[in-house]
């Protein structure tokens, strides 16, 4: 691997001298780059993202930053970054996701904010998932319905009121799904007609309709089915997102960014290579050691204290950890090109939650365009730790 490494200051990971040097390393050869992460609670892997975003928004025609978060909640972000509208950390707690609640991301979205006005440009926050149907139905409401849609549409979130577990944990019964089905169908087929005029109508319906299809229960002991259905759904939000001549940096999980299929299903990433080419570019965070933060069942709450656990000689991870750098970053096609490499098989993907198997079969070299290793990390702050 010698000689394929852009070493960084692991003391100073945001420093304005890594910042150069990432953006020559990434430069400027995409229309979309998604950045990963292997967990959802490393606070480090936010500072990374961070000193990309501050890398490549020099590039003004960089104008957007997609969240692995529900669409119709995530517009309210800009709206507290363009007029200060809104309590932050009440917006994140509207994403349902506790992995957006701690102090790293509000770090990230304050800093994407400092970076817009000194540039002069903005930077556009958008959502391209639709795991919440609760904001969406709220801006239908809004939206100058009438008094008897406004009814229906209330009642419908009444009704996922009473269903918070269910919404939060994907998994509806058929009779209450059917219920909701119905009302909903009655409900967006009275709003049809102002969808083609009203943006913003346009994509809470969207959102909204993704969700139901999401969490159609027919779907629910089968992960693979509902995994490549999120995945085709986010992809497609993704592509509705772009505009000619015209970048973005999106956010999400290695694994759904990569541009192979993950271990449940087809990508993001793959549909998008597949739509893109050569256009989408993808950069795996990976760590070798240190803990991360999610709900441990163990302890019955959110902790950070979970174990990254060292991996064998099978493992990426176990080979990055002997290299003489804390912090690096390489283009894959790099390695692809030499001969005779005896490659690892395995590298980890730490899913939503705790998981005592920490790594799974697949190739780096194949499944992203860039590795940014940091070979020590630690669990977020999120707000809920005890």
């Amino acid at each position: 691997m010698k000689g394929q490494l852009v070493t960084l200051d692991s003391a100073d990971l945001a420093g304005d001298g890594n910042v150069r040097i990432a953006s020559k390393a990434v430069g400027r050869d995409f229309q979309v780059l998604g950045i990963g992460e292997q967990s959802h609670g490393t606070s480090e892997f936010f500072a990374a993202r961070l000193l990309l975003i501050k890398a490549l928004s020099a590039d003004h025609t960089l104008t957007k930053i997609g969240l692995e978060a529900p669409m119709a909640e995530v517009e309210k972000l800009n709206d507290y970054l363009r007029d200060g509208n809104g309590d932050l950390k009440g917006i994140l707690r509207s994403f349902r996701l506790y992995s957006y609640e701690c102090q790293e991301f509000v770090d990230l979205v304050e800093s994407v904010g400092r970076i817009g006005k000194a540039r002069g440009k903005h930077l556009r926050f958008f959502g391209f998932d639709m795991q919440s149907p609760f904001q969406s139905l709220q801006n239908l409401r809004e939206s100058g319905v009438t008094s008897e849609v406004s009814d229906s549409l209330k009642s419908l979130l009444h009704y996922y009121e009473l269903l918070n577990n269910e919404v939060y944990n994907h998994n509806f019964n058929k009779a209450d799904f059917a219920e909701i089905t119905t009302l909903s169908d009655q409900v967006l087929g009275k709003l049809a007609g102002a969808a083609p005029t009203d943006a913003l109508v346009r994509k809470s319906i969207r959102n909204y309709r993704q969700f139901l299809l999401l969490n159609d229960p027919g779907y629910a002991n089968a992960q693979d089915a509902q995994s490549e259905i999120r995945d085709s759904l986010m992809a497609e939000n993704v592509l509705a997102e772009i505009e000619p001549g015209k970048k973005m940096i999106i956010l999400a999980h290695n694994a759904h960014l990569q541009r192979t299929p993950n271990i449940f299903s087809k990508s993001v990433g793959l549909f998008l290579s597949q739509k893109l080419g050569a256009d989408y570019k993808c950069i795996g965070l990976t760590t070798a050691h240190g803990s991360y933060t999610a709900f441990n069942p163990k302890v019955g709450h959110i902790t950070d204290k979970n174990k990254v656990f060292a991996g064998d000689s099978t493992t990426w991870e176990y080979h990055f950890s002997k290299v003489d750098q804390a912090v690096f970053l390489f283009k894959t096609s790099g390695l692809k090109q030499k001969q005779n490499l005896r490659l690892p098989g395995r590298y980890r993907l730490l899913v939503y939650g705790v998981s005592d198997n920490q790594f799974f079969d697949g190739n780096l070299l194949d499944d992203v365009d860039y590795v940014l290793h940091l070979r020590q990390t630690s669990g977020n702050h999120s707000f809920y730790l005890k």
